[in-house]
């Protein structure tokens, strides 16, 4: 809906699916979104360890990064900041920040309606490792899935998804 909000427009707000959002929940969201400057579902690929990785970012606005996320939780900053997603994005699209927007949503427990707490945004930039701790990642997921056997059901899904294209 962020994307192409029009097809999804209804009066008083947007329905997708089986979701139904107002436009008290998609106008703010629908306002950060600068639509001319902006690229959706920017793809890139890299080696990290002698493996490829894969990054698709919510939007690329020049050299900047910006991702959409919803919780029904309690907002947690250091979530977003311990994963790794953020680094691999900023190394893999050589970008100078990305910039989380986080939809805090509640549902009415009456009648499902989802309404909008807050929007909490926050950047993270590039640091001096970031390419090494990403390569260290790598490692250890390969030494994990080794470990515990699974590198044929990763082949197989794998071998699943290029059929598919």
């Amino acid at each position: 809906m962020l994307e192409e909000p029009e097809p999804y427009r209804v009066p008083g707000g947007y329905i997708c699916e089986d979701v139904s959002l107002g436009d008290d929940v998609m106008g703010p969201a629908l306002a950060l979104i600068d639509r001319p400057n902006t690229v959706f579902e920017a793809k890139a690929v890299g080696q990290f360890a002698g493996h490829d990785v894969v990054a698709k970012a919510d939007q690329v606005r020049g050299t900047r990064i910006i991702e959409t996320k919803t919780t029904f939780s309690t907002f947690d900053f250091d979530k977003y900041a311990a994963s790794c997603q953020w680094r691999f994005m900023l190394d893999l699209f050589n970008a100078a920040g990305i910039t989380y927007h986080v939809h805090c949503l509640s549902e009415s427990e009456q009648n499902g309606v989802i309404g909008l707490k807050s929007i909490e945004s926050f950047s993270l930039y590039p640091y001096a490792d970031m390419r090494q701790d990403c390569e260290a990642l790598v490692r250890a997921f390969d030494q994990y899935v080794t470990a515990k056997g699974l590198l044929s059901v990763l082949e197989a899904r794998q071998a699943a998804a290029v059929g598919a294209l």
